[in-house]
C-alpha cells in the first residue's frame, strides 16, 4: 500500500473527527468515513465490517473487490479472518502463505483467496466496534508494519465515531419505540370500535416502519377473518379473506399459538401470497387474552431479513396492547347488544382516559361508580408483587384505619378479594354470611362483588364493590363490573406507563438523580415561590476535583462508579426538601429552598467534608476517592433570575477552584 504522508494522515484523522455528530445514521456515517479514506489511500480491495455484540453478527457495510463495491451483507460470527481480529482485539497482517497461516491460527477464510491481508480492530473503550481491512489478490508482501500502524490510527478514530453514532442511533430508536407505544396506548383508549382500533394500530406500525404492510385477523369460530389490511397490500389480496387454522404462516401461528418469524418467505413452505407477490419476509404474532386466542397480527415486508429480535419484541408489545384493546371492544359490543344501560357504562368508562396520573385515575374510577351506579362502598386494591398481597390504593365508604392498614394475602386466598386475585376470576356473593372465606371489613355489608383487574394475562389488582343490601347485584351488574374493570385495568396500566415515562424524562440515566431538565424546572418553580412569599433560595454548584485525571488513571467505568456513588452521598447528606441534580458531566447542583446563604454554606461545608471522607472500592486499586469544590449563590441577595443565580454560583465555584479546590466559596 502506498504510504500516506503525515500531512494527509493528520487531515484524514481530522476529517473523521468532524464526521462525529454530522449524522445519526450509522450507514451514512460509515459511508462518509469511507469516502474520506478513499481520498488518501487505495480502497479498491477494502472493507469495513461492523460487529453487533448483541446478535453475535457482523455486517459488511463497505466491501470492495477490484474496485467494485458489493452490496452490504451480514453473517453470524464464524471462524473467519474478521472474526479472529474481533476475538483477539489485535491487528492481523498476513503477507504470504495466507491459507497456511490461517490454518495454523485455526481460521477458515471466507470469499476470494488473497495473497496479502491486513485487518485491524476498531476499538472504543475496550469494545470492538468492528474491523477495517485491506487485501491484495495479486501479490504477496503487499503491506508493511507502517501500513498496519496507519490503518490502526484510522480504525481508532473511526471506532469513536461509530460507537457514538451507534449510541445515539440506539437512543433515538428507543425514543421512537417509546413514542410509538405511548401513541398506541393513547389511541387505543380513545375507541372501543374494532375497526378503528385496527386502523389505529396499523397506522402506528406504519409510522414506526414505512416498509411494513399490516394485516389483522380475528378469530371467528374455527376460522380467521381478515379485519384490516394496510394500504401497501395489492388489490389482488381478497378483502374478505378467511383462513383455516394451520393455513399459511398466519393460520399456523394461530394453530400453534406462538409467533412465527420468516425472514425469507421463499424458503418457507407455509407461505401463501394471496396475490401479494412482493412480500419477502413476514412475522405473524397471535393475539391472546388469558391464554385464549382471539386473532393474529401479521406484518409483511418487501425486504429480506426485516425482522430482527428488537423489531419482533416491539411488535409483540403492540400485539399485547392490541389484544387487550380488541378484547375490550368485543366485550363492549356484546354489552351494547344486551342493554342500553351497559352501553352508558362504557361511555362513562372511557372518561377515565382524561388523566394519566395514577391516583387521579383511581379516584376517578371510584367517583364514576359512586355517582353513576350508586354504590358507596367500593375500593380498588392493587397487587404488591414483593409480598404477594393486596393493599388498598383507593377507597370510598370505609373508615380510614381499615383502608390504610388492610393487607390481604393472595397466596392464602384471604377474603373475597384475595380469592379473586389468586384465581383471576370474578366472584359474587349475594349473602356474605354464606361465604366461608369472607373477611369482615365493615359490619353493615351484606353482599359483595369483586372483579380482577387484568393486563396481559396478569392480575394487577381487584375492583371490589360492596352493598349494605342482600342480593344487591344481578348478572347484568356483574357483567358491567367486568367490563368496567377491564377499562380500569388499561387506565391503570396507562397511568403506570405515563409515570415511568415521566420519571425517565426527569432522571439522569447514570446516577438516577434529577437531570438538567428536572433541575431547570425546580429552580424556576422555587424562584417563583421565593418571589411570591419573600423567601430565600440558595443554589450550590459542585464540581469534582481532577475528575479527568481520575478517569485517565482508573478508567471511565470507574469514573461512572464514582459519579453514581457521589450522587448517592450528596442526596443522603442534604434534606429531603433539597434537590440534588446532575448538571452535566462531573458537575452537580443542589437547590436549597427557603434557605439563606449562611445556612446553605454550613450545609455545603458538611457536604464537602462528607465527600472528602467518602471512598469507593476498585478491584485493582482498593479504596479511592476525590474531593469537590462548591460555589454558592443566594436569591435575592446575589441574583434575581435563574440564569443570574447559576452564573453567580458558577463564579463562586470558579473562585473555589482558583483558591486550591476542595473548598466552599460564595459571592
Amino acid at each position: 500500500m502506498k504510504m500516506v504522508d503525515e500531512k494527509d494522515r493528520i487531515q484524514l484523522l481530522g476529517k473523521i473527527d468532524r464526521i462525529l455528530g454530522s449524522s445519526f445514521n450509522l450507514t451514512k456515517v460509515i459511508r462518509m468515513i469511507y469516502r474520506e479514506i478513499s481520498r488518501v489511500m487505495d480502497t479498491s480491495n477494502f472493507y469495513i465490517a461492523i460487529y453487533n455484540r448483541k446478535h453475535n453478527k457482523i455486517r459488511f457495510e463497505i466491501y470492495t473487490i477490484e474496485g467494485k463495491e458489493i452490496e452490504p451483507f451480514s453473517r453470524t460470527l464464524s471462524g473467519g479472518l474478521t472474526e479472529y481480529v474481533i476475538k483477539t482485539k489485535k491487528p492481523l497482517l498476513i503477507n504470504k502463505d495466507l491459507q497456511k497461516k490461517c490454518k495454523s491460527l485455526g481460521i477458515t477464510p471466507h470469499g476470494k483467496n488473497a495473497y496479502s491481508w491486513l485487518g485491524v480492530p476498531m476499538i472504543y473503550k475496550g469494545n470492538v466496534e468492528g474491523v477495517m481491512a485491506i487485501q491484495d489478490y495479486k501479490k504477496e508482501n503487499a503491506y508493511t508494519w507502517e501500513d498496519e500502524l496507519f490503518l490502526t490510527n484510522i480504525a481508532a478514530k473511526t471506532a469513536v465515531v461509530i460507537a457514538n453514532t451507534r449510541l445515539v442511533e440506539e437512543e433515538m430508536k428507543r425514543a421512537k419505540e417509546l413514542e410509538m407505544m405511548n401513541k398506541i396506548v393513547h389511541r387505543l383508549t380513545k375507541s372501543l370500535n374494532i375497526n378503528e382500533i385496527c386502523e389505529s394500530v396499523s397506522e402506528s406500525i406504519l409510522e414506526y416502519n414505512r416498509n411494513f404492510n399490516v394485516a389483522i385477523f380475528l378469530l371467528e369460530g374455527e376460522t380467521l377473518a381478515l379485519k384490516k389490511l394496510s394500504k401497501g397490500f395489492k388489490d389482488e389480496v381478497p378483502r374478505d379473506l378467511r383462513l383455516k387454522l394451520g393455513q399459511g404462516i398466519v393460520g399456523t401461528s394461530a394453530k400453534i399459538e406462538d409467533k412465527i418469524v420468516v425472514n425469507d418467505v421463499s424458503k418457507d413452505p407455509r407461505y401463501l401470497s394471496f396475490g401479494q407477490t412482493s412480500t419477502r419476509s413476514e412475522v405473524a404474532i397471535p393475539l391472546k387474552i388469558k391464554k385464549k386466542l382471539i386473532g393474529v397480527l401479521d406484518i409483511q415486508s418487501n425486504e429480506l431479513n426485516s425482522f430482527d429480535e428488537d423489531t419482533v419484541r416491539v411488535l409483540e408489545l403492540i400485539a399485547d396492547r392490541l389484544s387487550v384493546a380488541i378484547n375490550n371492544a368485543q366485550l363492549y359490543e356484546e354489552a351494547v347488544a344486551r342493554s342500553r344501560e351497559l352501553s352508558a357504562s362504557f361511555t362513562i368508562a372511557q372518561s377515565l382516559t382524561s388523566t394519566l396520573e395514577l391516583d387521579d385515575v383511581l379516584n376517578r374510577i371510584l367517583e364514576v361508580i359512586r355517582k353513576n351506579f350508586g354504590y358507596e362502598n367500593c375500593a380498588i386494591l392493587l397487587v404488591d408483587k414483593d409480598t404477594n398481597e393486596l393493599y388498598v390504593r383507593a377507597s370510598s365508604g370505609y373508615p380510614e384505619y381499615v383502608s390504610k392498614k388492610a393487607r390481604i394475602s393472595i397466596a392464602k386466598k384471604e377474603g373475597i378479594t384475595g380469592f379473586v386475585a389468586a384465581t383471576g376470576k370474578p366472584y359474587y356473593t349475594p349473602d356474605v354470611r354464606n361465604t366461608p372465606f369472607y373477611t369482615m371489613g365493615k359490619r353493615t355489608i351484606k353482599s359483595e362483588a369483586a372483579v380482577p383487574l387484568i393486563v396481559k394475562g396478569n392480575v394487577i389488582g381487584v375492583l371490589d364493590i360492596e352493598s349494605e343490601k342482600f342480593n344487591a347485584f344481578n348478572e347484568r351488574d356483574i357483567r358491567m363490573f367486568t367490563v368496567f374493570a377491564s377499562q380500569a385495568a388499561i387506565a391503570i396500566e396507562n397511568a403506570r406507563l405515563y409515570n415511568e415515562t415521566k420519571e425517565m424524562s426527569l432522571t439522569d440515566s447514570l446516577t438516577k438523580i434529577a437531570n438538567r431538565r428536572h433541575f431547570d424546572l425546580i429552580l424556576e418553580n422555587e424562584l417563583k415561590r421565593g418571589r411570591g412569599y419573600a423567601r430565600f433560595v440558595s443554589l450550590a454548584m459542585i464540581d469534582l476535583d481532577h475528575f479527568k485525571a481520575f478517569n485517565d488513571k482508573y478508567g471511565h467505568l470507574a469514573g461512572d462508579q464514582l459519579l453514581i456513588s457521589i450522587a448517592s452521598k450528596l442526596k443522603n447528606t442534604v434534606r429531603d426538601t433539597d434537590l440534588v441534580a446532575r448538571y452535566g458531566g462531573e458537575e452537580f447542583a443542589i437547590i436549597f429552598p427557603e434557605t439563606p446563604n449562611s445556612a446553605a454554606l454550613k450545609v455545603c461545608e458538611r457536604v464537602r467534608s462528607a465527600i472528602e471522607n467518602h471512598y469507593i472500592t476498585l478491584k485493582k486499586f482498593g479504596k479511592v476517592g476525590t474531593t469537590i469544590s462548591i460555589g454558592v449563590a443566594t436569591y435575592p441577595q446575589s441574583a434575581q433570575t435563574a440564569r443570574e443565580l447559576i452564573q453567580k454560583a458558577d463564579l463562586a465555584l470558579y473562585q473555589a477552584k482558583r483558591l486550591g479546590r476542595n473548598r466552599v466559596e460564595t459571592v
